[in-house]
């Protein structure tokens, strides 16, 4: 049975995505009636005071992990399931110019320090430390080593306000690189780069780009690497793509389906990551309308809606 579970779950998103009204065409992005949505679980209705603007979401050590973004302190915070900070991790030598992402793979994580709203940063970067570093102490220092990297067609560092394709809030961990995902404001696609996991300074060229009507905000890749989530929103109203078994890092080319997210309009919605292979953890921001909070997905229950 256990063998079997994977498959059937494959079989209900690929049903979930035949029936999706996301559609991209030579025209653009078409809607049509019906899409599948996704209802949340309040699973943590209230983090930390501490992590107001917790923009990265992931699990490690039986404990959540989070972030302020720009401005922050240059520390990672890990919470329990009372939103309970339990660890305090400053990073030495780093600076929060505007922490957006945090990743992992086993000996490493991630954080990235490359949002960029207006499309002027020439300081782009990512922190990364070791996990045999984080000790039993509340709260620590860690070493960092410093992965540098620019946007290969970024010609110029002024934009008008918010419309910059070179913003990037998300990044995953696969197969030995890193993999970020462009915040587009203009014309609402992302585009994945590559980028290595080691210390260096690397000029980034364009994997590909897909059409997600919206700003992305976070990514994760499933436990057993067979799926990428990309959570995001358009004018507040939130959602999540799946690109489900993908060859290689072809992300885009894979089975994709998106999915509408029930009761969060208004929210936030920040950093993702997957709990299993079949539910998802989606953070928001502290706002008018919501507390700095964790939803959880079942990605095996999604209702049809109509849009």
């Amino acid at each position: 049975m256990i063998k079997i579970l994977p498959k059937l779950l494959i079989l209900l998103l690929l049903f979930s995505c035949n029936h999706s009204s996301q559609k991209q065409t030579s025209d653009g992005f078409q809607e049509e009636k019906e899409i599948p949505v996704l209802t949340p679980q309040f699973f943590i209705p209230e983090i930390s005071s501490k992590l107001p603007e917790n923009s990265g979401m992931m699990v490690y050590n039986d404990l959540f992990w989070g972030f302020n973004d720009s401005g922050g302190k240059n520390l990672i915070y890990g919470f329990n399931e009372s939103g309970e900070v339990k660890k305090e991790i400053e990073l030495k030598d780093a600076r929060n110019r505007d922490w957006e992402s945090i990743s992992q793979d086993k000996k490493n994580i991630y954080i990235g320090d490359f949002g960029n709203n207006l499309g002027t940063r020439e300081n782009l970067c990512i922190y990364k430390i070791k996990k045999k570093d984080l000790k039993k102490e509340k709260e620590q220092k860690v070493e960092i080593k410093r992965i540098d990297f620019s946007y290969a067609s970024q010609k110029r560092f002024i934009f008008p306000d918010r419309s910059t394709p070179f913003d990037c809030e998300a990044m995953v961990a696969f197969e030995g690189n890193l993999y970020i995902f462009s915040k587009n404001w203009k014309n609402f696609t992302t585009t994945v780069y590559k980028i290595p996991t080691q210390k260096g300074e690397y000029e980034l060229h364009p994997l590909d780009t897909f059409n997600v009507n919206g700003l992305i905000t976070g990514a994760d890749i499933s436990p057993d690497k067979k799926q990428l989530a990309l959570v995001g929103y358009k004018n507040y109203k939130s959602f999540i793509w799946l690109f489900t078994n993908f060859k290689g890092d072809d992300f885009f080319k894979a089975e994709s389906c998106y999915y509408k997210l029930d009761k969060v309009d208004g929210s936030q919605t920040e950093g993702i990551c997957y709990y299993n292979d079949s539910t998802l953890l989606v953070s928001c921001e502290k706002s008018r309308a919501f507390k700095q909070q964790v939803f959880l997905f079942n990605l095996n229950k999604n209702e049809h809606g109509t849009h």
